[in-house]
């Protein structure tokens, strides 16, 4: 009989220990709070003190929204962060509405740069490429011997991930009709809402680097 006992408290034992390590579901966003929503959910204490802060949270979803946020951890402690977290996730949206029902983590952290005005978002989690033949569609029409191109074009994040106010910031070498065709291809672009390290993406800059690489099409043989 003490034997028999043993076994099942050792049974119990390691099925809470495996429910205590089970992994949430992974999440990607429909709709997240912009920058300017963050900054005005930024916690008046750490907002006089200039400090950010880093929370992460562990929420249920239904209705594909966050709901009954519980704090994970929180540093620093003391400025309001996990509160103000919690009311920044009540404005997202899961993409995937399989998730309805299961658990999910959300990061959030809080950066200072979004107080002074729009920040540059650095690190993109991008929904959307443009393919193959959308670049070679923005090709300029004209031969010029060009075969290595760089353009950055500087844009803003906007509702849906999209790419908006872009203009060419850099292209080498200029004036050979790259930069042109690197703004048509654009809208091709779209962002996540939410970056990896929970930061808004929605109304940050971005500087989106395009490279051309061309090589030249080896004529056919000549038939005999």
């Amino acid at each position: 009989m003490y034997l028999r006992l043993a076994a099942l408290a050792g049974w119990t034992a390691a099925a809470v220990a495996g429910a205590a390590f089970a992994q949430p579901e992974p999440a990607t966003w429909a709709d997240a709070p912009s920058v300017a929503d963050f900054a005005a959910l930024y916690p008046p204490k750490a907002k006089a003190a200039g400090v950010g802060g880093v929370v992460e949270l562990t929420c249920d979803v239904r209705d594909a929204r966050p709901h009954d946020c519980a704090a994970l951890f929180e540093t620093p402690s003391g400025y309001g962060f996990a509160f103000a977290a919690r009311r920044a996730v009540e404005q997202m949206r899961v993409a995937d509405l399989s998730l309805n029902g299961k658990e999910v983590r959300v990061p959030v952290t809080f950066d200072p740069s979004v107080l002074k005005g729009p920040v540059t978002l650095t690190r993109p989690v991008w929904a959307a490429l443009p393919t193959a033949t959308d670049f070679q569609l923005t090709f300029p029409k004209t031969e010029n011997g060009v075969n290595n191109v760089r353009v950055v074009l500087a844009c803003t994040v906007a509702r849906g991930g999209l790419l908006s106010d872009c203009a060419v910031a850099q292209e080498e070498p200029s004036g050979q009709g790259y930069g042109a065709g690197a703004l048509a291809l654009a809208p091709k672009f779209r962002v996540e809402p939410w970056s990896d390290d929970g930061q808004p993406t929605i109304g940050a800059k971005l500087r989106l680097p395009i490279r051309y690489q061309l090589t030249s099409a080896k004529p056919d043989a000549a038939k005999p």
